[in-house]
């Protein structure tokens, strides 16, 4: 019996030893396992939390009185950066209003490093399709500029989008509403709502269904960032202790920052809108701090479901789920009757954008290029750089439209250009400059992005042509003047052994010519000549100066073209020009900043002299003769009546068309051709000026319609239009004409007596 008792009381220490062993491992796991998870969280957030695509914004937008601007120019503008035009006042951060004659607008701040564009209300006053004054809130505002727009982002993989805010910027509505709809005892709780989840539980069981959710803010935040979207008890154990484990890490105002950064909001075509910041700049053009109300119940509404109350696929649902917010909002006390019957009762606003998913792709594309040579590509699609650019989206987008109808138009003029296949059809570039910073406020690779990526404008290399004459000329004038004589006859040139003779155009020769007539009317006979007098490595040399990089041999045929180039080559050569013989640096990228607001990249004007001013304004006059006279006449049937400088291109049977054509401010080369390189049957009047003509008219208001000044070094004098030799009184009909100062004709005109 004793023996017995014995034994019970030895059964009963063991299972008690084993439990307490049982119990001791599991405490040491669970230790484990909860040390496991609080390393793993410190980790996750101590490092980067989040994937931040690198944003690419254009320029800034000046705007001056004075301005050529049409009131429905300057609503455009605001519609492209998003602004809503108001219902009530007074104005909001990114809202406008339009009356008879004038316009009122909020303006948003932006943060440039080193500067801001403050937020501001501002009125803008026109009078007959100018922009007469600037009313600022402390008087007349002498210029302003409009915040850049956001044109592309560098994504991941993931393609996610969002834009990192701080809890302090977010208005208290947006957390008042959050919190009310999600969880309202998120203050309350260590992180799991035990209350919560009972009360969800009790729904779910009367209803015969889930409808009810129990998991917390900081639980969602677990869910959202660490785990698989997938539903079994497992998850749901992890899902609760790393909450607990957070909410002992962070407080609850971090917490709910973390959250807001990282909630799924909605889908842009394959994009991802995640995060508060990121919506309510794509759902309501406003940066988070400058969202009301109604706004910010609108966005807590899609938390639960963002696809189902999108509001710009459904904006009736959206409006009910507002609605819903709002009356949780009042029955917690956060907000009152008035504050609710007055954001229930405003209609649901999106911003709308003129900007399509893909906004100047071949632009950015170079862009992308020319960072990767300073980035990795995981650098350039995850930490959130700001990079921005010279690109002007009013500019841009005219370009895109000239491109895109002016080929329509060609090939409905001309069917046989019509092609099945989009990998076969007409393609165009277009290239818009500033000669004098070098800037590009365009680029236009192709035809249509989505059928080929392939960036022209870079990487194409086409024979210029004709295009290419003003360089041997302006080489030649250091020994010829506008007004020297020239021969214009069929000549035959050994190339490599094989003969070779310049044709004209049209066939013709006309024995003899003048330097400025075989330019401006493109005479291929007497521009060989040239060349060849000049010396074709001269020109060679000239030609690399300008920052012709391509392969040049020297044949004869280098001074019609005869070789291939890339437009962008052509546009710096020309910008040259333009620019008082500066070489600029062709520039897209002005500055990379780090999401932490430092600048990592700088790049500034460059400017090389490769020439005078006074040899370039001598080509320059003679290019205006192109327009004026020559072969590029069409463009006065076209409407260009101000005044520019541009030059033709046509290269051997008719495969490429060329113009490339400037004003003081602003320099266009297009180029149109087929990619399999077969001929177009256009010459550049008949193809690429009528695209160039079509584009400068669409920005008209952007140029500025000056006469070419006249520099130093340059001299005015009369010739006669019959012997090309300075005027006397006696001549019939003179005309001015320009000379270096240092070879001005001394022969007066023998044809006629002098008295």
């Amino acid at each position: 019996m004793v023996r017995t008792r014995k034994k019970k009381k030895t059964k009963k220490l063991f299972w008690w030893k084993l439990l307490t062993l049982a119990a001791f491992i599991m405490s040491v796991v669970a230790t484990g396992y909860f040390l496991y998870l609080y390393m793993e969280v410190q980790n996750r957030f101590a490092t980067r939390k989040w994937s931040v695509p690198s944003r690419v914004f254009s320029a800034a937008l000046p705007i001056y009185p004075g301005h050529t601007l049409a009131l429905s120019d300057l609503k455009a503008m605001l519609d492209l950066r998003r602004y809503q035009e108001a219902y009530r006042e007074p104005l909001q951060p990114g809202e406008y209003k339009v009356r008879q004659n004038n316009l009122a607008v909020h303006l948003r701040a932006f943060r440039f490093p080193g500067r801001t564009l403050p937020q501001q209300r501002v009125r803008f006053v026109f009078a007959n399709d100018n922009l007469a004054r600037i009313e600022g809130e402390r008087g007349n505002i002498a210029i302003i500029e409009l915040e850049p727009t956001e044109i592309a982002r560098l994504y991941g993989p993931e393609r996610e989008s969002r834009l990192l805010i701080n809890i302090k910027q977010v208005p208290p509505e947006l957390t008042e509403a959050v919190v009310a709809i999600e969880d309202h005892r998120f203050y309350a709780h260590p992180g799991i709502d035990w209350w919560g989840i009972s009360r969800a539980l009790w729904a779910d069981l009367a209803a015969g269904r889930v409808v009810q959710g129990g998991s917390t803010i900081t639980q969602q935040l677990v869910k959202n960032y660490f785990l698989e979207p997938e539903r079994s008890i497992k998850r749901k154990v992890l899902e609760a202790s790393m909450a607990l484990i957070i909410e002992a890490l962070y407080q609850k105002d971090e917490i709910l920052e973390m959250y807001m950064n990282e909630i799924y909001l909605g889908q842009r075509g394959s994009v991802a809108i995640h995060g508060m910041g990121e919506a309510a700049r794509y759902y309501f053009g406003r940066d988070v701090q400058d969202l009301n109300l109604a706004e910010a119940a609108t966005l807590a509404g899609l938390i639960r479901a963002p696809n189902r109350y999108s509001p710009t696929k459904n904006p009736e649902s959206a409006k009910e789920r507002r609605n819903v917010v709002l009356k949780r909002m009042l029955d917690l006390g956060k907000i009152s009757s008035e504050q609710y019957r007055s954001a229930r009762s405003q209609p649901l606003r999106i911003a709308k954008s003129h900007l399509p998913l893909k906004f100047s792709p071949y632009f950015v594309d170079y862009v992308r290029q020319q960072l990767q040579e300073l980035y990795s590509p995981t650098v350039l699609e995850t930490t959130g750089l700001n990079i921005y650019t010279t690109l002007v989206p009013e500019i841009s987008l005219a370009a895109e439209k000239a491109v895109s109808e002016g080929l329509a138009e060609l090939e409905k003029t001309h069917p046989k250009l019509t092609s099945n296949s989009p990998k076969e059809a007409l393609q165009a570039v277009l290239i818009a400059v500033q000669p004098k910073t070098g800037t590009v406020l365009s680029l236009i690779g192709g035809r249509d992005y989505a059928e080929s990526s392939f960036n022209r404008a870079l990487y194409a290399h086409r024979q210029p042509g004709s295009a290419i004459k003003p360089f041997v000329y302006l080489r030649a004038l250091d020994e010829f003047t506008p007004v020297s004589w020239l021969p214009d006859e069929l000549k035959t040139y050994s190339i490599g052994g094989t003969a070779w003779a310049p044709k004209n155009y049209n066939g013709r020769y006309r024995g003899r010519v003048t330097f400025r007539t075989a330019l401006e009317d493109s005479l291929n006979a007497a521009t060989v000549s040239l060349a060849m007098a000049t010396g074709l490595d001269n020109i060679i040399q000239t030609l690399r100066s300008l920052g012709i990089q391509s392969p040049l041999k020297p044949y004869p045929s280098l001074a019609l073209g005869a070789f291939e180039i890339t437009p962008l080559e052509l546009a710096g050569a020309y910008a040259t020009l333009d620019n008082d013989g500066q070489k600029p640096h062709l520039l897209t990228v002005k500055e990379v900043v780090s999401e932490a607001g430092e600048i990592q990249q700088r790049r500034n004007v460059d400017l090389i002299t490769v020439t005078t001013p006074a040899r370039c304004f001598i080509i320059t006059n003679i290019l205006q003769g192109v327009v004026q006279d020559g072969t590029a006449t069409i463009l006065k049937r076209l409407g260009v009546n101000f005044p520019c400088a541009g030059k033709t291109g046509t290269t051997s049977d008719y495969r490429d068309s060329w113009f490339a054509g400037y004003t003081t401010d602003l320099l266009v080369l297009v180029w149109v051709g087929f990619d399999d390189n077969r001929s177009t049957h256009l010459s550049g009047a008949q193809g690429a000026a009528r695209i160039w003509a079509r584009f400068v008219n669409e920005i008209r208001p952007r140029i500025r319609h000056q006469q070419f000044h006249i520099p130093p070094g340059v001299v005015e004098r009369y010739v006669c239009t019959q012997s090309e030799m300075l005027a006397t009184k006696a001549c019939p009909d003179r005309r001015p004409e320009y000379f270096l100062d240092n070879r001005v004709p001394e022969a007066y005109c023998t044809l006629h007596a002098q008295y």
